[in-house]
């Protein structure tokens, strides 16, 4: 059953009441002005048309005047998602805004021509503003709509954080965190400004705090009073292979939590924030937030240590050199990209520079990494952008990390602490070959569509390694052809130069480890894939 809303009803009452009466004589309706007049419009129908115009306009503009301060407060107090999470639904808050105004509009415009020829400087403010919401605020919200679900998601997306290692073990699923949640405490967890999710009709019933602050003055004799465990690591953990007390906690609403922006907002320039974002400089700022929010849920424990060699470093440190080094790396990754001709590349240098004061205290493979990122999430359409972001393949594959730590309790070998940190260090190349090279056709099959398997086979062949002990396993096969399948075009090379090497060793197979040392000095083929 449809129900008529306030507006409607307003809006049909004053039209019925404008209307003459049956016995009114419409002949002798005349306009005392001299103006114009419609004869069937009765001198109390003319009344009712004006005060319901005004009316209308004085509620539009309140409502209008209170979203404003709403929307001011959240960004002056940084309730990032609370902001993010209103803006998705801007463009219907525009257009009821619209046809409120150009319903008040009509109703003057009829007061108008029904005698009331005093209005004239009514009709003319109401057309201005009408015409200033439509064009200057609806039409802008809708066609902009879908950057705004896409910032939604690569700000509030699954994050990664480090925890200490003895917690682990407890970091199972969603029920295992609630029993968290629910253990008493010394002091009540303070959210965040930015984790503040707002007035809602129907909130979200996942956990709001922050796993850190859940684990924080716990123990793991008092954790294992409430959550049981076989020992292992969580299926929700990394197993990065580093022995520093910390492990990589991938969490988000599968394991429970309630969807929230990052906290790596708070270093975020403003003008980035708004939902029309740019530079300092005036230039198009999308990709850089789109990009900031996924590097700012991704890093893992050691991202100083990610590999991306888009500058040659690594590969001239082995003795690599390139017969032409005008071709570059990423000219390697535009030409051959899913999205060629890559229009927005242009924009390399002043997003080169917006990086590097945001991630320079990273390093500089991390800025290559955040500047390619950005520039891709620019030219790639936004339904596919979507797609991978809702795959979450923005995040190293916790499927292929569990399946090497061999926590799937089969007969398998774990891999080595080394390979799993090399895993770990080539993610980063993985996300961007993942995104450049994204066949559209491939129907949506979850990780696979990064390839981490191979990605770790090139970076730990570039840096000598040997044959790994579980390399010829069933499920080694499965992964590295679901890899190859999942990607469009020549994306191979690219991978092995991002990773170290000059060019892809042809034998990458389950047939034969590649015996090729880096130091060799084998060059890198300096022509265009074809």
């Amino acid at each position: 059953m449809l129900y008529m809303t306030p507006f409607e009803v307003f809006f049909y009452a004053t039209s019925v009441y404008a209307l003459p009466s049956p016995d009114v004589n419409v002949t002798t309706i005349l306009s005392n002005t001299g103006g114009p007049s419609l004869p069937f419009i009765t001198p109390t129908g003319q009344t009712a048309l004006l005060w319901a115009s005004i009316g209308l306009a004085v509620i539009t503009s309140f409502w209008q005047g209170l979203i404003v301060t709403i929307v001011t407060i959240t960004e002056d107090q940084g309730m990032w998602t609370f902001r993010f999470r209103i803006a998705r639904y801007e463009h219907w808050w525009w257009t009821v805004v619209s046809v409120m105004l150009s319903t008040s509009f009509i109703l003057i415009i009829f007061s108008f021509l029904s005698g009331n020829s005093n209005d004239s400087l009514g009709v003319l403010t109401l057309s201005t503003a009408t015409a200033i919401t439509i064009v200057r605020y609806a039409i802008p919200a809708w066609r902009n709509r879908s950057y705004i679900q896409l910032r939604w998601l690569s700000w509030t997306g699954p994050s990664r954080t480090g925890i200490a290692s003895t917690f682990g073990k407890f970091c199972l699923d969603s029920n295992s965190w609630r029993s968290i949640q629910e253990m008493p405490r010394q002091a009540r967890i303070v959210p965040a400004p930015s984790d503040e999710w707002g007035w809602a009709i129907n909130p979200p019933r996942g956990i709001w705090q922050d796993p850190t602050a859940l684990l924080q003055n716990l123990d793991e004799k008092t954790i294992s009073g409430a959550v049981y465990t076989d020992g292992q690591l969580g299926p929700c953990v990394y197993d990065d292979g580093y022995t520093r007390g910390q492990v990589s906690l991938l969490w988000g609403e599968k394991e429970g939590f309630r969807r929230r922006v990052s906290r790596a907002i708070n270093s975020i320039p403003n003008s980035l924030l708004s939902s029309v974002p740019s530079t300092y400089d005036g230039f198009n700022g999308t990709g850089l937030c789109l990009a900031m929010g996924i590097l700012g849920r991704n890093k893992g424990l050691a991202p100083f240590q990610l590999v991306f060699d888009v500058h040659d470093r690594r590969k001239e440190a082995n003795g690599i050199s390139r017969s032409d080094p005008h071709y570059k790396v990423t000219t390697e990754l535009e030409a051959t990209s899913a999205w060629f001709p890559r229009p927005n590349k242009v924009m390399r240098s002043f997003y080169q520079k917006s990086m590097e004061d945001q991630y320079a205290g990273l390093g500089p493979e991390f800025v290559s990494v955040a500047v390619e990122l950005a520039l891709i999430l620019l030219d790639c359409p936004s339904e596919v952008t979507k797609r991978w972001l809702d795959q979450n393949l923005e995040q190293q594959s916790m499927q292929l990390n569990i399946q090497m730590s061999d926590r799937t309790k089969g007969s398998g070998t774990a891999a080595t602490p080394a390979e799993l940190q090399t895993l770990y260090r080539a993610s980063y190349t993985s996300m961007i070959i993942s995104l450049n090279y994204f066949d559209q056709i491939q129907p949506d099959v979850g990780s696979t569509h990064r390839p981490d398997l191979t990605c770790f086979a090139l970076l730990w062949l570039a840096e000598g390694g040997l044959e790994p002990k579980w390399w010829k396993e069933k499920w080694v096969e499965i992964r590295l052809n679901a890899e190859a399948s999942s990607l469009k075009g020549r994306w191979k090379r690219a991978a092995s130069w991002l990773l170290g090497l000059g060019d892809a060793p042809p034998q990458l197979n389950l047939a034969k480890w590649p015996v090729l040392a880096p130091n060799e000095g084998q060059s890198a083929n300096a022509s265009p894939a074809k």
